[in-house]
């Protein structure tokens, strides 16, 4: 899993979130819904008046029959293009043809459903990537994309995406973030699944996610448990040092950062600090492997720590492979 060219695999068995029983019972509940698994709840409001849009938009794209109005496939994929879901068309039929009773008409909650039944399974294989601002996470994350062949996605560039992309749910965290409010974890997380949706089976680094407790338990809920978290660890006056350099200077084509002054620096690390160490907990308390890298040395240094554990976990998987065991008879 480490090593560019080994395929690590955890013995250890992953335990998923059990919440307690109140919000068990209010999870169940929300998941009746039909689309509350494939959607935010904020976008449903904005799908039913899509649907109602597209469909009377032409004769090619959908209609009205005694049970409302409903769409075609070509109605189908241009919801989806609405409202920021680029799938392919073998995805596209697979919805259509879940959802559809024989009729070759969807309505909208035979589209909640199958879009339910496709898109709500986890879609990628997740490896977290966390650490505090200026611990270098972006450089390695860019690193294993490049030599590694793996998919690299930031929490934040998907929500600035998602605006600028002025779909309903990035019209709906505009409004949030200008009233000067945080957008919810549950949101972040559904932006986070529908990139993931991209790469069907391919291992996807999630760069500065999760950030806090919510973050984790929405993101077990939606996507499951990650295969592991690497931890880049550094003593905050380092952290420091490295966040007022990236404000003096521009590297490697990196446009300066409006949040990398001294002040917001203090109160990132802050905040950093007061949800990480209860996040990286839960983490380890549901079984996610977590390997620590030292990240106050060059970002080669830390490369080199990876690669490091990748060498040191492949004959242990070798000899899994083979049947064998350890001396010690483990």
């Amino acid at each position: 899993m480490l090593d560019c060219h080994t395929n690590i695999r955890c013995s250890r068995k992953f335990q998923t979130w059990k919440p307690n029983d109140a919000s068990t019972n209010a999870t169940t509940e929300e998941r009746k819904k039909p689309g509350s698994i494939a959607f935010a709840d904020c976008e449903t409001d904005a799908i039913a008046d899509l649907f109602l849009h597209v469909s009377g938009k032409s004769l090619e794209n959908g209609g009205i029959d005694d049970k409302g109005s409903y769409l075609s496939l070509n109605g189908v994929k241009e919801l989806l293009n609405n409202i920021g879901e680029k799938v392919d068309a073998k995805i596209l039929e697979s919805i259509f043809v879940e959802a559809d009773s024989n009729n070759g008409k969807i309505h909208l909650k035979e589209f909640l459903n199958g879009a339910d039944k496709v898109l709500g399974d986890a879609p990628a294989r997740i490896i977290l990537v966390v650490g505090g601002p200026g611990s270098g996470k972006g450089i390695l994350c860019r690193r294993l994309a490049v030599e590694c062949g793996i998919v690299h996605l930031s929490s934040g560039d998907l929500l600035r995406d998602e605006v600028n992309n002025d779909t309903p749910l990035g019209r709906e965290c505009a409004e949030i973030m200008k009233r000067g409010e945080l957008v919810s974890s549950a949101v972040i997380t559904a932006l986070v699944r529908r990139r993931m949706r991209a790469f069907p089976g391919r291992r996807v680094l999630l760069d500065g996610f999760p950030r806090s407790l919510d973050n984790a338990y929405d993101f077990m809920e939606l996507c499951g448990t990650p295969e592991l978290a690497l931890h880049l660890e550094c003593e905050d006056t380092l952290l420091m040092e490295r966040i007022l350099k990236r404000s003096r200077e521009a590297t490697d084509g990196v446009k300066e950062r409006s949040d990398d002054n001294f002040d917001t620096a203090v109160r990132r690390i802050r905040t950093f600090h007061k949800y990480h160490k209860p996040t990286m907990d839960w983490l380890s308390e549901q079984h996610v492997p977590i390997v620590n890298l030292d990240c106050s040395g060059s970002p080669g240094n830390v490369w080199d720590q990876l690669l490091a554990v990748g060498r040191l976990m492949r004959p242990a998987t070798q000899l899994s492979k083979n049947g064998l065991k350890s001396e010690d008879g483990g």
